[in-house]
């Protein structure tokens, strides 16, 4: 009898340690373009633009989060610059360098779309990571994308990298 009130007593401790840890909750600026209806064509308004996601606990691993990325917005007003069906294969973070390798459907991308896209993906990158490059693998083809290439004057300070908003 005492070996059962004492499992007992163990296994609610146990359960309360559990319940009463605090899942942390981040936000992260995710950059897609806004819907053409919604671009004014001023600094505030440009046409890549962040929306804030709020992330909780251990999900919120570079891989799930990359992910979610490719999912794209639920916000109205906004839209995902790459085409429909593309989904990230693989993230690695290697110092300043962030790989990717997504679905086929990425090489779909050509001219002010991909250049968008990359400006997106940049900006989403370096919120994520820190990342001054991404290279995105996919197939045979392999795309680079550095951030210092991108100006991003209505959301970022570009001395101090931090978001504006």
């Amino acid at each position: 009898m005492k070996k059962t009130i004492v499992c007992l007593a163990a296994l609610l401790l146990l359960l309360s340690l559990t319940a009463c840890r605090k899942t942390e909750e981040r936000s992260y600026n995710l950059y897609y373009l806004r819907s053409s209806d919604t671009v004014l064509f001023g600094e505030a308004d440009a046409i890549v633009a962040p929306v804030k996601r709020q992330i909780s606990g251990q999900s919120a691993g570079l891989t799930y989060l990359m992910q979610l990325y490719f999912e794209g917005p639920t916000e109205e007003g906004f839209h995902s610059p790459f085409p429909q069906g593309t989904r990230l294969i693989h993230a690695q973070l290697e110092d300043n360098l962030l790989v990717l390798e997504v679905t086929a459907q990425f090489s779909q991308l050509e001219n002010i779309r991909l250049t968008l896209a990359g400006a997106c993906l940049a900006a989403t990158c370096h919120e994520l990571t820190g990342a001054e490059t991404v290279q995105v693998i996919c197939g045979e083809e392999t795309y680079h994308f550095n951030r210092s290439d991108y100006t991003f004057l209505d959301v970022i300070d570009t001395q101090s990298g931090k978001d504006t908003q």
